[in-house]
């Protein structure tokens, strides 16, 4: 994270006292503000830097490919592991959350509270210990407002919340990037 603005400088105290915990966090900011580089370097940070870093854009899949995406498929003769179980030990991040469609929402949920996953065409849960950290450009609070986002799945998310300046609000920092 590169910057000597005061935003940048609480920015980057924010991470390092989030980072060393387990806690679910929300990174929120306008698009191209580098929520990406937040969500690595919170990881980088952690008890859990070497392990996987898995990454899901939740805008860029229909619902039922993303439920495959996010928890796995279990065919008749086929498995396809999901992103929660990659993650397992390590960081899911779950990108454009304020995408997720509302039955996905439900089912994200479950996971953060139990600690397990299920493979769409599985009845077997299975047990993951995965650190979420979510990221959107939405106004989630607005959203579920709006009854387009869960209020409990926004305060599962929220545990902590890191909001990353736009560069509009560091002018200064143009000349170090």
């Amino acid at each position: 994270l590169l910057g000597r603005s005061p935003r940048m400088r609480e920015l980057i105290e924010m991470v390092n006292t989030v980072a060393p915990t387990e806690a679910t966090v929300l990174i929120t900011g306008e698009s191209g503000t580098g929520k990406e580089r937040v969500a690595r370097a919170i990881q980088e940070a952690s008890a859990r830097r070497g392990k996987a870093f898995v990454t899901v854009n939740c805008a860029a899949l229909n619902e039922s490919l993303l439920e495959s995406e996010l928890f796995g498929r279990q065919g008749a003769d086929k498995r396809r592991e999901g992103r929660f179980s990659q993650a397992d030990g390590g960081t899911l991040f779950l990108d454009e959350i304020g995408e997720l469609p509302l039955l996905l929402q439900a089912k994200l949920l479950r996971a953060l509270q139990q600690g397990e996953v299920q493979r769409v065409g599985s009845d077997t849960p299975i047990i993951v210990d995965v650190r979420v950290i979510a990221a959107t450009n939405r106004n989630l609070r607005e959203e579920v407002s709006e009854g387009r986002f869960r209020e409990d799945l926004y305060y599962r998310l929220n545990v902590i919340g890191v909001e990353v300046p736009s560069l509009r609000e560091r002018r200064e920092d143009i000349p170090v990037l």
